[in-house]
């Protein structure tokens, strides 16, 4: 199967409720995007569970959303893989999520990039990651 640093940029684009249970939809169609690309099962379990992270952020977050959506966008070129997840509303204070958990830190050990844009409009995470493996 051809190695993930040599397929020209494949691209990956959909939109899920803003609920925690449309993560399952968020790893099912992200996985079988990852597979249909060559990745290997390894670097798709990091990805998938970086991923779940970066939308329970933006389920969780933002307060008073203009829009109960959240977009995902994935793309691999040239053996890189950038997963964006942007929802629509302003997040909380940070200290309103002081107690928050571990997602930026588990986003950050299994990604080389990971970063937080916030807009008035939404906030969008944008997690990097240069694909290492393939099938086969």
């Amino acid at each position: 199967m051809t190695s993930p640093a040599k397929t020209p940029a494949a691209r990956l684009t959909f939109r899920l409720h803003a609920r925690p249970s449309s993560a399952i939809q968020l790893r099912r169609r992200l996985r079988a995007w990852l597979e249909h690309q060559g990745v290997a099962e390894p670097e798709i379990f990091d990805i998938l569970l970086a991923a779940s992270e970066a939308f329970a952020n933006a389920v969780e977050h933002p307060r008073t959303p203009a829009a109960s959506v959240v977009d995902v966008e994935a793309r691999i070129e040239d053996g890189m893989l950038e997963v964006a997840v942007r929802d629509h509303g302003s997040w909380r204070d940070k200290r309103e999520r002081e107690e928050g958990g571990l997602g930026f830190p588990i986003m950050r050990s299994l990604m080389e990039r990971v970063d937080v844009d916030s807009q008035a409009d939404g906030s969008r995470i944008t997690l990097r990651r240069l694909l290492r493996s393939s099938v086969g």
